[in-house]
């Protein structure tokens, strides 16, 4: 059978699978297709019967990719990436329609807006969609399009992304001017401050698996949790909580009550990272974006009153 026949006999039920192995779940599958379980089900299932292969095993009641059925996704992918692309260049000439984008929430504020301004300016029909999506979500977005950039500290490495290092940041402890410590630290008296006494204060941290580069071998008495990072930094700042921050965030902060770095060196400077997929024609939106942003941490690496900042040749 030639090729061209093979794939024709296919096509129509690529998508569904693709809907189906990229949530394992029928139902949500369902809901994320706009295209019945039961259809699904059967595509699935003819789909199977023409390439006579397994492409799912049953774990309960979610449908968990074979061997097959992962090696299927990753061309599926890519071919579905390829057409896309090649509508991009078709439909829309050059740097042009949505680019969604994720980042912390103060990273957005700092270092993303600026490099938009910049965007904008060179690219006026480039529209950038920017939000905040939790970690763990960041791969699955990137894989199926819903986002096209990520800016993180804790990048999760597959084959289909790559992975850009983009500069360094430097954290530290933080105090709000009201905390007991701050008050300590900046009174004229300038006492040493040790470890033990800051585990005795209460510390505003993010829940398990969401990463603050607290070192793990240190207890710490957490006396409020939050999924975001310009929460932590506002919750620091009423003076009741310590927090561990970057210390551009630390730097940027406007809101009510200053926050004050304490002399306590826990955290080493972690790297930020831009995660794409990868690019199928180049020079590619997500190329031009990430230069971007490298451009814009070399510009607040320069602005930085206390090497806050790291451009990427530095970090690397």
């Amino acid at each position: 059978m030639d090729h061209a026949r093979r794939v024709s006999q296919v096509w129509n039920w690529l998508p569904a699978f693709r809907a189906v192995a990229e949530t394992q779940h029928l139902p949500s599958a369902s809901q994320q297709a706009h295209v019945s379980a039961s259809a699904l089900s059967r595509a699935v299932k003819q789909l199977e019967e023409q390439v006579e292969a397994q492409l799912f095993e049953r774990e309960g009641r979610h449908l968990v990719l074979s061997p097959a059925g992962r090696r299927l996704l990753g061309a599926v992918r890519d071919a579905m990436r390829r057409v896309d692309d090649g509508l991009h260049a078709l439909l829309e000439p050059g740097m042009a329609g949505p680019f969604r984008i994720s980042a912390p929430g103060p990273y957005a504020s700092i270092f993303v807006l600026p490099a938009l301004e910049q965007l904008a300016d060179a690219h006026p029909e480039l529209i950038p969609q920017v939000s905040s999506v939790p970690n763990g979500e960041h791969t699955q977005r990137l894989l199926d399009g819903r986002l096209d950039l990520v800016l993180t500290d804790a990048p999760h490495v597959h084959d289909d992304l790559t992975v850009h290092l983009i500069g360094q940041l430097r954290w530290g402890v933080y105090a709000g001017d009201r905390h007991p410590l701050a008050l300590a630290v900046e009174s004229q008296t300038k006492r040493e401050l040790g470890l033990q006494e800051a585990l005795q204060h209460g510390w505003v941290s993010p829940p398990p698996g969401v990463v603050d580069h607290w070192p793990p071998h240190l207890e710490r008495k957490v006396g409020l949790v939050v999924t975001q990072l310009h929460l932590a930094v506002q919750a620091c700042a009423t003076g009741r909580w310590l927090a561990v921050l970057p210390d551009a965030v630390a730097e940027a902060h406007r809101g009510e009550g200053h926050l004050v770095r304490l002399p306590l060196h826990l955290v080493a400077p972690q790297p930020l990272y831009v995660v794409h997929r990868r690019a199928l024609i180049e020079p590619s939106r997500a190329d031009v974006v990430r230069e971007l942003l490298a451009n814009e941490l070399r510009g607040a690496s320069r602005r930085s009153l206390r090497g806050s900042v790291q451009p990427p040749e530095e970090a690397a």
